[in-house]
Parts: structure tokens; sequence; C-alpha cells
């Protein structure tokens, strides 16, 4: 019925060449992928970004191209550690060959709950180096907030996704070039350590709290805050001036606080003014992350 065209045997032969070709060439690139190079440029773009001591306690290479990371801690000599149990970080073939990188990242904070106390993202940068545009975006899901910021909450779920892109990974003189949007909700929330002037410290307990952020280069402006609980509600906004390592970003934050029933009984054990519940204070939060300041 058809005639007998000799080209397409031809064509499946050398297709079937290339095909074995393209596989020998991708295999020989997982084979001599420079492992050790991420794993090293991963670990210092992390102690430069957090400003924090990055360490490692065992590391391996995954299939067909991931670095997995377990037991992780950030430590810094006046912050209590942070410890993730297992980072994996899944690199892009197609990126890599040409040029770029592009990493699938998922940290566990806790193996045991494989759903719970995830965050899970994307990284693409124009090179391996991370000298140019950088990218991100991903998500929170109910991180256990106690485990991470120990020293001021001892109870709280986190929730949230964010998307970041900054020009230069590496900004020089402090300027950062980028823009982003991060978008968190905290249930059960008790923060600890809050300093009321008179050498006490004051928790307060929130069931919910809402919060959004707004950057363009190193401004970022609040486009949410809210909370509400037995201690009462708030609603706040103002901004953000990120710095280089990240706990000495600058707060200009204005809370109004409606002090509820919790509250009271708490302020009276603490010798603070009594306040009524329902009445209306506004305060000033000013500093740096790592020591902020509370004013009226």
């Amino acid at each position: 019925m058809f005639p007998n065209v000799k080209w397409l045997d031809e064509w499946k032969e050398a297709f079937g060449w290339i095909t074995a070709g393209l596989v020998v060439v991708v295999v020989c690139f997982m084979a001599t992928f420079p492992y050790g190079a991420l794993h090293a440029r991963i670990t210092a773009e992390l102690n430069r970004a957090t400003g924090m001591d990055v360490r490692v306690a065992d590391w391996t290479v995954g299939w067909p191209l991931a670095i997995e990371w377990r037991n992780v801690t950030l430590s810094k000599p006046d912050w209590g550690p942070i410890q993730f149990a297992l980072l994996h970080a899944k690199v892009s073939v197609f990126k890599a060959l040409a040029g770029g990188l592009g990493l699938d990242v998922t940290v566990h904070v806790d193996e045991a709950t494989p759903n719970v106390g995830v965050i899970k993202g994307a990284i693409t940068a124009s090179s391996f180096s991370f000298v140019g545009p950088v990218a991100a975006k991903g998500q929170f899901q109910q991180i256990d907030l106690s485990k991470i910021i120990r020293r001021y909450v001892s109870h709280g779920v986190l929730t949230g996704n964010f998307t970041q892109r900054v020009e230069f990974a590496r900004p020089t003189a402090g300027a950062i070039k980028g823009e982003g949007t991060w978008k968190a909700e905290v249930k059960d929330l008790t923060v600890d350590q809050i300093p009321t002037g008179n050498g006490r410290m004051l928790s307060l307990a929130f069931s919910q709290v809402a919060a959004g952020l707004t950057c363009h280069d190193a401004a970022c402006d609040i486009t949410e805050l809210k909370g509400e609980g037995i201690d009462g509600s708030f609603t706040g906004g103002g901004k953000v001036t990120i710095q280089q390592p990240i706990e000495n970003s600058q707060l200009a934050l204005t809370v109004t606080v409606i002090p509820g029933a919790g509250f009271a009984s708490k302020a009276a054990t603490l010798g603070l003014p009594p306040l009524p519940p329902g009445t209306p204070m506004t305060v000033k939060i000013v500093g740096t992350l790592a020591q902020a300041r509370v004013a009226l």
C-alpha cells in the first residue's frame, strides 16, 4: 500500500543515536556535578543572609541531582539555636546545563511529622555563583514557632507564603534591589519576654495573628498586622528596613492595642497601670529585630 521509504528507517536509527548521546551527556553531567561546591555555596549564602553560623551534621548526594542535609543547626552567641532535621535541595538539570541554577528546596523541622513543620521553596539564579538576579518563592506549612524563635515564643503555629526577587544576591554598601510579598498567619500564639519597663517581663496570648509585607528594595511596608485573643486585640502598621544580617533590620511600627480580660489580670500582678478591657492604647515599636523597644 505504501512505497518503501528507506529514509524513515535511517531517521529512526539517527534519532536513536541522538537520544542515546543525550542520555550519556546527562548521566555524565550528573556524575560530575560539583555537589561539594554547591554545598559550600549554599552554606556560605545562608551564613551571609542570616548572620548565623550554619552547621550540618551530615550531607549526602541524592538522585538524580540533589543534596540532602541532616541535623542542620543555625546558631549565634546571643540567639538560641535553630534546628532542622532535614533539608533537601533538588537541582534543575535543564537550568544547570544552561549555566544557571534552579533549586527545589524542602525543609523538615522534624522528620517524624512529614506533613507538619515543612518549608517548601523554589530558588532560581542566573548563575551558579549567585552573583546575578535571584528569585525565590515558597510556603510555610504548620511551623512550630517555639522551635524556631524559642527566646520570644513559647507556642504558635505558622502558615504562610512568600515571593522575593533580588537583583544582586550580594549587594554592595548594604544596597538591596528587588521586590517581594510576604504573608503569614499564626494560630495559638504566646509571646514571652515583653519588657514592661519595671524589670519584669510580660507574656501575651492570641488565638490568631495575621501579617503581610510588601517590599521594594530594602523598604518593606506592613500591609496587614492584626491579632486577637484572650489578652485583647491589636492592629498596626509601619515599615521595616531590611539590613544584613537580618537581625539588624530596623523597625518603625505603630500598634493600637485593645486590652482584654486576660491582660487586665496580668497587668495587676506586674504592677502595670490598670487599663479597663476595651480601652485602646497606642504604642510604638522601634529598634532592630534583635533589640526592639516598646514606647507609649
